[in-house]
């Protein structure tokens, strides 16, 4: 009997430490994890690849916002409805606010404990889109 595919969680952060501790949390709790580190890069798989379980955005990228992605993600047809989880070092940002108001659906301040980050992916991946 073949084996399920793992969910996927795209995450998309510049600070590859970041990655990996985010990559090392996630793959504990059985997901795969596929990741940019530009916004370019992740303008590039949302046009190309199919529309993960979750997508991760670090707002401060170095070519193009997580927040402006945001819109790219809501744009794309069969990524609409993926759950977006803004990652940010400055939670009170009016960036934080106009990417919740854009459509993400929680954020984590960096630094963030591993428990926590676990906790919103997964309590996020088990909620049903609307139709």
């Amino acid at each position: 009997m073949a084996e399920a595919a793992k969910p996927v969680v795209l995450v998309v952060e510049d600070d590859e430490q970041m990655v990996a501790l985010m990559r090392h949390e996630l793959e504990k709790d059985g997901w795969s994890v596929a990741s940019a580190a530009s916004g370019a890069e992740a303008k590039r798989m949302i046009g190309t690849l199919a529309a993960p379980s979750l997508v991760t955005l670090d707002i401060a990228l170095p070519d193009l916002s997580g927040v402006e992605l945001i819109l790219q993600i809501k744009d794309t047809a069969g990524w609409e409805r993926v759950p977006i989880v803004m990652v940010t070092a400055t939670p009170k940002s009016k960036d934080v606010n106009w990417a919740i108001k854009s459509g993400a659906q929680d954020y984590i301040v960096k630094p963030f404990k591993p428990d926590e980050l676990r906790a919103c992916v997964r309590r996020l991946a088990a909620r049903k889109p609307a139709s």
